[in-house]
């Protein structure tokens, strides 16, 4: 069963610019022989939502995003596109072109970053009736545990930690209070009078994921590990693979 609420507008956004650097054309690369940002496409599908969309800069990007079953009614801005573009200037171009289309202004956008393969449709209900059940929360986001143990290096190449070590050459990871990593996927209070950097608010709730779903693809090698679990591991993913 999707997330289709009542009296509710829900838009998923698939934003999947060109023009990777650490992975040239990483969002159309083929996974078991289907683009990545395919997986995020049927995943929003699943979801049963009111309207998929790819953000998109390229009419190649565009068309594959079609014909995976999302709308491309208009191309990213060059300003959204650039490589220092950051999502609320996305979303800023988003709700522009919403309005010179004529779509309606959603209430909720579940923002899914094409490179995360693996997501569970729990973990964005949880998201979404989170949000429905308590306005006081000005957004949701998935977060998986992370490492916690973590160094900083200087121009000397010293280190110095990040986390109180009490002085000790070692400490376990229990002793030291757990950290998680956020970037799968975002639910967004949808606001176009909100589109600056500070765009999730300042009360985000967080949903804990399975740490699997926190694989994201940013260079080959990520990319060769999610395709050797599809492929080898497929029982270990089945759940989170749409």
């Amino acid at each position: 069963m999707g997330l289709l609420l009542k009296n509710k507008l829900v838009y998923a956004i698939i934003p999947a610019r060109s023009g990777s650097k650490g992975l040239p054309d990483k969002n159309i690369k083929d996974i078991e022989a289907k683009p990545l940002i395919s997986y995020s496409i049927s995943f929003a599908k699943a979801l049963n939502i009111d309207r998929v969309f790819c953000s998109t800069d390229s009419d190649e990007y565009a068309k594959i995003a079609i014909n995976y079953g999302a709308e491309v009614p208009f191309l990213r801005s060059e300003k959204a596109s650039s490589d220092t573009a950051m999502e609320h200037d996305i979303l800023e171009d988003l709700y522009d072109k919403f309005k010179k289309e004529g779509i309606e202004q959603p209430d909720y956008i579940v923002w899914l970053r094409p490179t995360f393969v693996f997501r569970s449709i729990d973990d964005i209900k949880n998201c979404i009736n989170k949000l429905e059940q308590n306005s006081d929360f000005t957004s949701a986001r998935t977060v998986c545990e992370s490492e916690n143990r973590l160094y900083s290096l200087d121009k000397q190449g010293r280190l110095d930690t990040t986390f109180e070590d009490d002085g000790k050459s070692m400490i376990r990871r229990q002793d030291v209070p757990t950290s998680y990593k956020v970037y799968s996927t975002d639910i967004i209070r949808s606001k176009p009078e909100n589109i600056s950097n500070t765009f999730l608010g300042n009360n985000v709730y967080g949903v804990k994921i399975n740490k699997i779903c926190g694989l994201d693809i940013d260079d080959i090698f990520d990319f060769k590990l999610v395709e050797l679990i599809i492929k080898h591991e497929r029982k270990l993913v089945e759940q989170y693979l749409f």
